[in-house]
C-alpha cells in the first residue's frame, strides 16, 4: 500500500475491530480475569517474574539482532524505494524483515509489560534530534538507550516517591510523551513552511 491515507484508515479500522472484539470478550469474562486484564492494560514493569526473564531476554535479543541486520535496508530506504532498488536492496524482503523485527519487539514488550504508549512514538524522534543523524547504525542503539532510560524514569515517577500508591505507567508516559510528540509535529510543520 503506497497511499498513507489508506494506511491510516486501515489502521483506524483495525483498531476499531480490535476494540470491539476485546469489549465482547470483557463482557463475557469473569470478574477476577477482567480485573487482571485491566491492570495489564495500565502497563507495569513490575509484573515480569524472574522465571520469565530468560524468555523475555531471548525474544528481545532476537528482535534486536534482526533490527540490526536491517540497518543497511533502513539507511538505503531513506533515499527512496527506487534508489534502494538500484542499490540492490530487496525492498519487499526488507519490509517483511522490518515488520517481523518490529512485531517481535513490540509484541514481546506488550505481552510482558502491557501496552505502554508514547515511548515508541516519541523516543525515535528524540533520538534523531539528540544525535543529529538519520544513520540507523547510530540511531538503533541510541533509541534503545533512550527508550530504556525514558521508561525507567517514567516508572520511578509512577512509583510516587514518599507514597505507597503507584500510578499506571501508561498515564506517566502519556503525560510525558504527548507534549514531546506535539512539539515535534509543530516543529516539523514550521520547518516545512520555511523550506
Amino acid at each position: 500500500i503506497r497511499d498513507i491515507m489508506t494506511i491510516l484508515i486501515l489502521g483506524i479500522l483495525f483498531g476499531s475491530i480490535t476494540i470491539a472484539i476485546v469489549s465482547i470478550l470483557q463482557y463475557f469474562t469473569h470478574e477476577a480475569l477482567l480485573k487482571t486484564f485491566i491492570v495489564w492494560t495500565l502497563g507495569s514493569l513490575g509484573n515480569v517474574t524472574r522465571g520469565q526473564l530468560p524468555l523475555l531476554a531471548g525474544t528481545l535479543s532476537a528482535g534486536v539482532l534482526l533490527s540490526l541486520v536491517c540497518v543497511k535496508i533502513l539507511n538505503t530506504l531513506l533515499l527512496g524505494e527506487n534508489y534502494a532498488r538500484t542499490m540492490g536492496v530487496g525492498v519487499a524482503t526488507g519490509r517483511i524483515l522490518l515488520f517481523i523485527s518490529t512485531s517481535i519487539l513490540a509484541g514481546t514488550i506488550t505481552a510482558f509489560c502491557g501496552p505502554i504508549g508514547f515511548i515508541g512514538i516519541a523516543v525515535p524522534h528524540i533520538g534523531r534530534l539528540v544525535w543529529k543523524t538519520a544513520d540507523h547504525r547510530a540511531l538503533i542503539p541510541a533509541v534503545m538507550l533512550l527508550g530504556a532510560t525514558g521508561l525507567l524514569i517514567s516508572d520511578m515517577i509512577s512509583q510516587l516517591p514518599g507514597s505507597d500508591k503507584v500510578l499506571p505507567i501508561n498515564s506517566v508516559t502519556a503525560l510525558l510523551g504527548i507534549p514531546v510528540v506535539a512539539w515535534i509535529i509543530v516543529r516539523n510543520r514550521r520547518f516545512a513552511r520555511i523550506s
